[in-house]
């Protein structure tokens, strides 16, 4: 058996590319963050340019994982980068390379675009920090703060 093979999702990979996206949403305990469905996952990869990218790793013909970014304009850079919003491999495949290549795909479409990346990862998330930091990513802790329409809206 090979290295996972990392390719770019299409709408036509949006029914399993939700499933992940729930998965990761369980496991991390924020299920009820999610909103994305199926027809608006298929929306931000179908818009020109897309709203949002999606990498998927397959391993033995099965989605095992993906990577999903967006490219925002940075008032502080002066320019855009591309947003990492989530890596994620599914439990059977973890400790395998999956998330390696991932971001070593997401990597290569970066540095072709001439764009630095910018995520999260949560503050107690310790093998998720020690991956990134392996990679040569610079960790600097700050607080996501969520302010939803209806708390807006009561103020």
């Amino acid at each position: 058996m090979g290295g996972p093979v990392v390719r770019l999702a299409s709408t036509g990979d949006v029914p399993v590319l939700h499933r992940l996206v729930l998965d990761l949403a369980e496991h991390e305990g924020e299920a009820t963050h999610v909103a994305a469905t199926p027809d608006s996952l298929a929306a931000a990869i179908a818009a020109e340019p897309p709203r949002a990218c999606f990498l998927l790793a397959e391993t033995d013909g099965h989605v095992v994982g993906y990577l999903s970014w967006t490219r925002p304009y940075g008032i502080w850079r002066g320019g855009d980068y591309l947003n990492l919003d989530d890596l994620y491999v599914a439990e059977q495949s973890r400790g395998s390379g999956v998330g390696e290549a991932l971001m070593r795909a997401f990597a290569a479409r970066a540095v072709e675009a001439g764009l630095a990346a910018r995520w999260e990862v949560k503050p107690d998330n310790e093998g998720a920090r020690r991956f990134y930091a392996r990679l040569g990513a610079d960790l600097v802790d700050k607080t996501i703060v969520r302010w939803s329409l209806a708390a807006m809206a009561a103020i």
